[in-house]
């Protein structure tokens, strides 16, 4: 067990020796800053309705946690698919395009331990990437903003408008943040399994990243509205569920159990392809 340990600590710190690891968060931290710029500019007044036409007090629930949750709402699922899609497309058909797999084969190691290490690191990427988004824009907020207020927890989709005290609003932020990591792992799922297939990397990232932007655009014109249980995406959005004051847990649960079950044949498709491909020849 140890040896698995240190081997996955050695592919998360091979990982993060590559530079274009840390475009995303580059590229978040700078979509903040517009973001954050523009609403400020412009989007006030817009978000200051909301908050009034519900009865409550703008200046109160114009918060960091309000703000954040902005950010947040507005970028993690498309910009966030991109670079996970980047990352974990790439991890197993770039080291397979150069050679480097074979070197790995040729040592005392399973194919599916191999794999195993990789997936994880691409799950613990996902996790490390939706919980940097969600904290760099809560000290953004808190830099604008300052501690304390309310939280405006605004989501169309859900159909959740709740509002709520500075701690509570606090628990509500973290829990949802928790629930967009483990929802976001299965973007990172599909472009892991398509790695795992004999094409290019660039093949792999796109693949993934259109069947994604597919998924996502057919559940928002409402064509598949009758079959919505059937898009991933539609299971990936039961995270902003948690915001709601009395959450439905068992229709969350149900959700992610889904996503569970996608990401496990996912993975287990992805080492039969992988287990059944000539890497040493």
């Amino acid at each position: 067990m140890s040896l698995f340990f240190s081997q996955l600590r050695a592919e998360i710190l091979k990982l993060f020796a590559r530079k274009r690891t840390f475009i995303g968060f580059g590229a978040f931290l700078l979509l903040e800053i517009v973001i954050l710029f523009l609403f400020q500019t412009k989007g006030v007044n817009r978000f200051k309705s909301l908050i009034v036409q519900q009865g409550e007090a703008f200046e109160k629930y114009y918060s960091a946690l309000t703000i954040a949750h902005i950010v947040l709402g507005a970028a993690v699922f498309l910009l966030g698919g991109i670079y996970l899609a980047l990352v974990a497309g790439d991890i197993v058909a770039k080291e397979s395009e150069d050679g480097h797999m074979r070197l790995l084969l040729a040592r005392p190691v399973s194919r599916f331990r191999l794999l195993l290490v990789k997936y994880l690191t691409c799950a613990l990427y996902t996790i490390a990437l939706v919980q940097f988004i969600t904290w760099s824009a809560f000290l953004m907020g808190l830099f604008i903003k300052g501690w304390g207020g309310g939280y405006f927890a605004y989501s169309p989709e859900a159909g959740i408008a709740a509002f709520y005290d500075w701690s509570e609003g606090l628990g509500k932020y973290t829990t949802a943040s928790l629930c967009l990591s483990f929802a976001m792992i299965t973007v990172s799922s599909v472009a892991f399994f398509l790695s795992c297939l004999p094409i290019k990397p660039a093949a792999a990232t796109i693949t993934a990243l259109s069947y994604v932007l597919i998924d996502m655009i057919l559940r928002n014109m409402g064509f598949m509205e009758d079959y919505r249980h059937l898009l991933l995406t539609h299971h990936m959005a039961a995270w902003a569920k948690t915001l709601a004051v009395d959450p439905q847990w068992a229709v969350i649960l149900r959700s992610f159990t889904v996503l569970v079950g996608v990401n496990t044949s996912l993975f287990l498709a992805g080492v039969v392809v992988f287990d059944s491909r000539d890497l040493k020849s």
